[in-house]
């Protein structure tokens, strides 16, 4: 498959290790001669024809940040068919032989939508939320780390007053982070469902504080319950204070983890490499230490 250009985009929330992927695809564009084309704000900017050739110059100090260096969308225009087929005619337009796109859930979903309408494309998984069907995502290391710092952060504090504390974890319905983070802080009160019973976390709460005077940390997946109700009743009943807290966009921001970055690295360039083979309509991403590709529909998982 001959290749001149190849288009690049950043899709839904961001990631700690969106640029570094983008600087993993640019590297090896130049080792093969080829252009690369960022196309800024995610889908919206694929059909707003907003599409910039990639220098060294525009990647340079910014490689290593979080965020993304070409910014991100969640459009709701490009579930429709005649934003699909504008989209489509701006890739042909700019002669785009093949597109990246870097994101998650949502970025897959239309992947397959481009897929499906003619266009070479391959997808990296860029999402904190681990909600895709590979070992690990880019920006979840990050995350995690973010989150164990913020509450030990909080607990430092809290535990001075022996307060437990609700916190809210990112993830939409994926609990991987919540999992992942409970673990770390060695903490075994996590909520990940709607519908649980309040009971037993009571009285095991109750038991901690009386028997081991330990303040408890209770992560909570978002979208779950109300923290700052939940912290209301369990101060109620276990007869001491809580805090709620929601960390926010703390858990996305700041510089990607030494991980993260040699991931999304990797994967960029494992990406050009593969669309050189003549090989496209799939996502690439890690499956335990090794780099693989999956079908769209594979990796879904909600």
């Amino acid at each position: 498959m001959k290749i001149k250009n190849i288009a690049v985009l950043t899709s839904g929330g961001d990631a700690p290790g969106m640029n570094s992927a983008i600087f993993g695809i640019f590297s090896a564009c130049q080792d093969n001669a080829i252009n690369l084309y960022g196309v800024y704000s995610g889908f919206d900017g694929l059909i707003d024809n907003k599409f910039k050739l990639i220098t060294f110059d525009m990647l340079d100090g910014r490689i290593n940040r979080g965020g993304s260096i070409l910014k991100s969308a969640r459009s709701k225009r490009f579930k429709k068919p005649s934003y699909i087929k504008q989209a489509i005619n701006n890739l042909k337009a700019n002669k785009i032989d093949a597109l990246i796109i870097i994101g998650g859930d949502g970025s897959t979903r239309a992947a397959i939508e481009l897929r499906d309408s003619g266009v070479k494309v391959i997808s990296l998984p860029g999402t904190i939320d681990n909600d895709l069907n590979f070992t690990y995502t880019i920006g979840f290391d990050t995350a995690t780390n973010n989150i164990v710092n913020a509450v030990d952060n909080i607990m430092d504090s809290l535990s001075t007053f022996g307060y437990g504390t609700v916190i809210k974890i990112m993830g939409r319905k994926c609990p991987d982070l919540v999992k992942s983070c409970a673990k770390a802080l060695h903490t075994k009160y996590t909520i990940t469902k709607r519908e649980f019973d309040i009971a037993p976390l009571i009285k095991s709460l109750k038991k901690n504080h009386d028997e081991y005077h330990l303040p408890p940390v209770i992560l909570v997946l978002e979208d779950c319950v109300d923290c700052n109700e939940l912290a209301k009743i369990l101060e109620e009943k276990c007869k001491f204070p809580f805090r709620a807290h929601i960390l926010g966009y703390v858990q996305r921001g700041g510089s990607p983890s030494a991980f993260d970055r040699k991931y999304a690295f990797s994967a960029g360039e494992y990406a050009v490499d593969v669309l050189l083979q003549g090989k496209h309509g799939f996502a690439v991403g890690m499956v335990d230490d090794l780099l693989t590709s999956k079908s769209f529909e594979d990796i879904i998982k909600f």
